[in-house]
């Protein structure tokens, strides 16, 4: 492949969308985000526009254009039934972001991100939930919507379903009373329960709740605790379930976690996960993600290419990509900011 190669790797998200801009070595040389840009209707125009900006942004800060990118790998939310990434695909193509486009679900961005294997499981939680599998032979499998539970969203409504039940008297006394409240700005339970009725809670506030909930079990809260567990083997299950389905108990593989669920503090939902991976995989290595999965975007990109990664390149994308701050959704929040390479 002659002359400079540039790449572009995208997660788009429900709430932020990245993009990423590399050169062949693995420089990160552009990155921004966008708005959420998840969408489950048939016109996808405008979700796409959201992804195609942010891809602007980044190559601005590249000082690129679009023709220098060789190919855009882009994960994203929403692309679930085949006719997804159809749609995807075609609107990409005329938003001409790259010379090609590869679409796949976000969670298999996530996969990349976290291991140098050609099969595996990632196990995605951002604000929603996925499971991906691939396989030894090359199959992918994505649980999509038959993923029902799981992710940021979640874990907030179980915080907000502990306050009313310990103020009914169905449920335990909870810490997650006061931290709920307090950070949504009610004086009492009824007051949330009034706001929830009227659908007045602001969904980005909502989210926040996620790593309260970590906090809170990891100074002991059992009710915060068990929201944490029930998290766990959800998730775990999905990922039993496809080792199952296509026969990889007896395999080593990694089974990455992804996605801003995982950063919450304290070993439980981890742990969790690996006790039950374990009694169905016991060779299965259950890893975090070692980049965030707009990098694994980049490093997609690389393979669809044919370009070998070398650890050079690894250590190269490490060091150049941005800070975990750039990333972060704890507030949830999804601004447009932008980004100076390190």
């Amino acid at each position: 492949m002659g002359g400079a190669v540039y790449v572009a790797g995208v997660d788009g998200g429900t709430t932020k969308t990245i993009a990423l801009v590399a050169d062949e070595q693995g420089h990160i040389l552009g990155a921004s985000r966008g708005p959420g840009s998840n969408y489950t209707g048939a016109d996808v125009e405008q979700p796409m526009g959201v992804v195609a900006d942010t891809v602007r942004q980044a190559l601005r800060q590249a000082g690129l254009c679009s023709q220098e990118i060789a190919l855009a790998a882009l994960g994203l939310a929403g692309a679930d039934w085949p006719e997804d990434y159809t749609r995807r695909q075609v609107a990409l193509e005329r938003q001409a972001i790259a010379q090609q486009v590869l679409v796949k679900n976000d969670a298999l961005v996530g996969l990349r991100a976290g291991t140098q294997r050609p099969y595996g499981v990632v196990i995605a939680a951002g604000t929603g939930a996925n499971t991906g599998i691939v396989t030894p032979d090359g199959r992918e499998y994505l649980y999509g919507y038959y993923a029902s539970y799981g992710g940021a969203g979640d874990i907030a409504e179980e915080a907000l379903h502990a306050v009313l039940r310990e103020e009914d008297g169905r449920g335990h006394p909870t810490a997650l009373t006061r931290i709920v409240l307090e950070r949504l700005g009610y004086p009492s339970a009824e007051a949330l329960l009034r706001a929830m009725v009227a659908r007045k809670l602001a969904r980005g506030a909502l989210h926040s709740l996620c790593p309260l909930v970590f906090e809170a079990a990891a100074a002991g809260d059992e009710v915060a605790a068990e929201i944490i567990v029930k998290q766990g083997l959800a998730l775990a299950e999905y990922a039993t379930a496809a080792i199952r389905r296509f026969s990889m108990q007896a395999l080593e593989f990694d089974v990455v976690l992804a996605g801003s669920v995982f950063k919450g503090c304290g070993p439980l939902l981890v742990d969790t996960i690996t006790q039950a991976i374990h009694r169905v995989a016991a060779r299965a290595h259950i890893v975090r993600a070692l980049f965030e999965p707009a990098v694994g975007g980049v490093l997609l990109a690389y393979d669809a290419l044919g370009l070998a990664v070398s650890q050079e390149m690894y250590a190269n994308l490490a060091q150049t990509a941005p800070t975990h701050g750039f990333f972060d959704t704890a507030d949830g929040g999804g601004l447009s900011v932008g980004y100076s390479p390190r």
